[in-house]
C-alpha cells in the first residue's frame, strides 16, 4: 500500500495488519480486502462557500480531491487550513477505519465477470445507534439525508487514484437537526432509493457530529483502499 497521507493515531502498517488479521481469521490463502477511512464533519455557514468552491475543483481535479483528504488529517490533527485566503476548521470532525461492506462488493464482482457496471455515486448521513458497522449491512441504522456527490450543488465528488477510491460530498445546511442532535453515520449507495439501493459502504462513528438546521452544513468523506497479501 502507498499512501500520501499521514494518518494520526494510525499507520500504514496498522491498516495492513487489519488486513492481514481478516485473511487469517477466515483461512484464505489469497486475499482481497478492501478497506476505507471515512470521515464525518460540520461547517460554520461562514465557512462553507470555500468549502465548496474547493471540492467543485474535485470534479475535474484529481489533486484537489487528495488535497482535500490531506486537509481532512489536518483539521482531524486540529489544524486550521487556508481555503480562499481564511483560515478555515470544522466545527467538528470525527475519523472511522471499517470494511466495505458485502453487498457493494458482490456489485463489483458483477462488473468484473461482465455485469453491469458498479457505480455509486450517492451518499447518505443519518443517526443510526449501531455500535459497529458490519460486513452484512444493506442500510444505515437511520437515514436522514442522500445526495448524488455529482451533482449537489454544494459540492462533491468521485474519482479514483490508482486503486484507491474517493468520494466526497457536502449535504445542505436546511438538512434536519437529528432527533439526538448529531449524525453518527454515514455511507455509499447506488441508487437515490433507501429500500432497492446497493450500499458499498457503512462508517459508524464512535464521536459523533452535532448538527443544527440552518446554523452548520453537515458533509462526509470516504476513501477506500484496496489491500492485497
Amino acid at each position: 500500500m502507498s499512501l500520501e497521507v499521514e494518518f494520526k493515531g494510525i499507520t500504514k502498517e496498522d491498516i495492513q495488519g487489519i488486513f492481514e488479521n481478516v485473511v487469517k481469521e477466515y483461512n484464505c490463502k489469497i486475499g482481497l480486502l478492501f478497506l476505507d477511512v471515512s470521515y464525518l464533519y460540520t461547517f460554520d455557514v461562514n465557512d462553507f462557500a470555500e468549502v465548496k468552491h474547493f471540492n467543485m475543483l474535485g470534479r475535474y481535479d484529481l489533486n484537489a480531491i487528495k488535497e482535500w483528504h490531506r486537509y481532512l488529517e489536518h483539521w482531524y490533527n486540529d489544524h486550521s487550513v487556508i481555503l480562499g485566503g481564511h483560515s478555515i476548521k470544522p466545527i467538528k470532525i470525527s475519523r472511522s477505519f471499517d470494511r466495505v461492506v458485502n453487498e457493494g462488493l458482490e456489485m463489483i464482482a458483477g462488473c468484473v465477470t461482465g455485469e453491469d457496471g458498479a457505480n455509486f455515486p450517492f451518499r447518505s448521513i443519518g443517526d443510526g445507534t449501531a455500535s459497529a458497522a458490519l460486513p452484512s449491512d444493506t442500510i444505515l441504522g437511520h437515514e436522514i439525508d442522500r445526495i448524488n456527490v455529482n451533482e449537489t450543488p454544494e459540492g462533491g465528488s468521485m474519482a479514483k487514484d490508482g486503486t484507491t477510491i474517493y468520494s466526497i460530498g457536502n449535504h445542505s445546511k436546511t438538512v434536519e437537526t437529528p432527533a439526538n442532535g448529531e449524525f453518527t453515520e454515514c455511507g455509499m449507495h447506488d441508487t437515490d432509493s433507501d429500500t432497492t439501493d446497493m450500499m458499498l459502504d457503512h462508517s459508524i462513528f464512535d464521536d459523533p457530529v452535532p448538527h443544527t438546521q440552518n446554523s452548520d452544513a453537515p458533509g462526509s468523506t470516504t476513501v477506500i483502499y484496496m489491500c492485497s497479501t
